[in-house]
């Protein structure tokens, strides 16, 4: 497919966009309003997103289109994207990556026509030139809750995403603000959530027959602790609905600006939750891919407020220099964990291959505990003339001591594997 580009100067002033694509380039007004829905006009440099823009005597336009694809209008009420603001952080021929605003829907609603993201990639695709281009939902965040969202434009993908995420072999990182001040500075959230009859998620102590109850796992460590609030980083084992919110809540700690497991707060119109990170192996290239989305603005406003007031108490109290100041720290097991992680990778190693340590994780959060006769952290120094040396002073390993494998959080969610259908609006939950 060539790509076409074309720059030229306005003759005369008082013209409308559209009308002087449809002089200059020879296509019909349809095809010169595409042109601009598609973001493939600049006016003076910037992005044209307006048929009717009045041009000046001496503007500057360019244009870069395909000259294989035709190029259609959108109507006016679906022009989602000014409308939703979403943006593309990532994309390949099977993949798609997006950054979710908050109050946004993931895919649309049972009732009504508000905007979801599904529609608003859908029509960017139309947008440019894509006839019969099929999205797949892959998993949701829920309609207050921004960050990455990946979705499947091949069959080929989607069927590796559902693998991925049914083995919890990918990385998920939230970061969230929480309303008080929690006193571990890790620690992982068990429990069974269940849906009640106002639609809300609740942990429940479920009966023994009681199949509705699903086990949620959510893992978290302390980034910042501010007056009569905690930043934590969130990594999810499980993905039920509403998780990170009903756990932290159920704990005592809600989310910041939650108005339905919390309060309302002044400094965030919806909850302090954000989805920061997404990796995973590429499921039909087998790459590496890790996709971070930077923190909104509403949840970077609150944090700035909370620590002026931090601030403040400190000069108040007399308080100097970094005395007080929580900094969470990198362990040498922690590090040692990382390693091992990356020689796994490395080796290709098959995650079925690996001890499972699950059942030893502490409720509490603390460090799993490793098999007898394993180290699971750094090793400790060996008592003088303990261990042979080798030439140049490096002392010997007995043979066929091995470091332990450690088991690496397994965040995910159930992912639904439906094909999106923009004229007919699937199921959704908001």
């Amino acid at each position: 497919m060539a790509r076409l580009n074309k720059s030229w100067k306005a003759e005369s002033g008082e013209v409308a966009l559209a009308a002087e694509l449809h002089r200059v380039l020879e296509i019909s007004h349809r095809q010169a309003k595409g042109l601009i829905d598609s973001g493939c006009v600049k006016v003076n440099g910037e992005e044209a997103r307006s048929h009717g823009l009045r041009l000046k005597e001496g503007d500057a336009l360019m244009v870069d289109w395909d000259s294989a694809r035709t190029y259609q209008a959108l109507p006016s009420t679906r022009r989602l994207k000014e409308e939703t603001g979403f943006k593309v952080l990532h994309e390949d021929t099977h993949l798609v990556f997006v950054d979710k605003p908050a109050g946004l829907l993931t895919v649309p609603a049972e009732k009504g026509f508000e905007a979801n993201l599904a529609e608003a990639l859908t029509d960017h695709y139309r947008r440019r030139g894509f006839k019969r281009f099929q999205l797949y939902i892959v998993h949701r965040l829920d309609r207050y809750t921004s960050g990455v969202l990946v979705f499947a434009k091949t069959p080929e993908a989607l069927h590796g995403l559902k693998t991925l995420f049914g083995a919890h072999r990918l990385q998920r990182v939230y970061k969230a603000v929480l309303v008080g001040e929690i006193p571990e500075n890790s620690g992982t959230l068990l429990g069974r959530l269940v849906e009640r009859k106002d639609l809300k998620m609740a942990v429940v102590q479920p009966k023994k027959d009681d199949k509705s109850a699903k086990a949620a796992v959510t893992h978290y460590r302390v980034l910042e602790r501010l007056p009569g609030h905690t930043v934590v980083e969130v990594k999810l084992e499980t993905g039920r609905r509403n998780q990170i919110r009903v756990q932290f809540a159920d704990r005592g700690f809600p989310l910041l600006g939650d108005q339905v497991y919390g309060q309302a707060s002044e400094l965030i119109d919806r909850q302090a939750l954000h989805a920061e990170v997404l990796g995973f192996r590429h499921p039909v290239t087998d790459e590496q891919i890790t996709i971070t989305a930077p923190m909104p603005k509403d949840m970077e406003n609150a944090l700035k407020v909370l620590r002026n007031q931090r601030r403040v108490e400190r000069a108040e109290a007399g308080v100097q220099g970094e005395e007080g100041i929580f900094k969470p720290k990198i362990t040498k097991g922690r590090k040692f964990e990382r390693v091992q992680r990356a020689r796994r990778y490395a080796e290709g190693e098959a995650p079925a291959e690996r001890p499972s340590t699950r059942t030893e994780r502490p409720a509490s959060g603390g460090r799993r505990s490793a098999p007898e006769g394993k180290g699971s952290g750094p090793r400790t120094p060996r008592a003088q003339g303990s261990a042979p040396k080798r030439p140049g002073g490096a002392a010997a390993s007995p043979r066929g001591r091995k470091p332990a494998s450690v088991g690496k959080g397994r965040p995910s969610s159930k992912p639904s594997g439906k094909t999106f259908a923009p004229r007919k609006p699937g199921r959704g939950k908001a």
